[in-house]
């Protein structure tokens, strides 16, 4: 989306709120009143370059490490379904209306699918893997949060709604055995 973007005109560098918006950007006066499919494009708009490298590495992270323990269905089903829950969060949280872009609900999502692996099979992982994992999702979780403490472009309403909807799913859904 973001090479569609700077191909048809939109700085690729800054892009402006009108034409987030014109791409599926969640807002707040169009998403719930008659466009709900802006709960899941906007997880595919980035706000600028450095958004869109942050999310592209988070996810090849979380992907690689939750993929295997998870399965690749089990992870899109989350991923997808966690960026809706961002989605809907943001727009529950900022009352006063909001526009907003980008995966990290998505991504933090994943953060849950993967604690909720850690807590309800804690076998797929070593004891020392356990310990890794949780303090590595420990310190992410908080440094990302607090990171949108004070960057005002942040959405951590967004980030909590894809981190519970990730935990929810990831302990409700079937699990499966994936081939190591």
């Amino acid at each position: 989306m973001y090479g569609l973007l700077a191909i048809t005109g939109t700085n690729p560098l800054d892009p402006a709120p009108a034409d987030l918006v014109r791409w599926g950007a969640n807002f707040s006066p169009l998403t719930l009143p008659s466009q709900p499919w802006r709960l899941l494009t906007a997880c595919f708009l980035h706000g600028g370059p450095a958004h869109l490298l942050m999310n592209m590495a988070s996810l090849v992270f979380l992907g690689l490490l939750t993929e295997g323990l998870t399965g690749w269905r089990r992870l899109l089903l989350v991923y997808l379904l966690s960026g809706v829950g961002g989605s809907l969060a943001s727009l529950g949280w900022h009352t006063g209306g909001v526009l907003s872009v980008g995966a990290s609900g998505a991504i933090f999502g994943l953060y849950g699918l993967l604690l909720a692996t850690l807590l309800v099979r804690p076998t797929a992982f070593g004891q020392t893997g356990r310990r890794t994992v949780l303090v590595f999702m420990v310190y992410l979780l908080a440094s990302s949060l607090a990171g949108g403490l004070e960057a005002h472009a942040t959405d951590n309403a967004a980030h909590v709604g894809g981190l519970l909807t990730g935990l929810i799913l990831g302990a409700a859904l079937p699990r499966t055995t994936v081939p190591r």
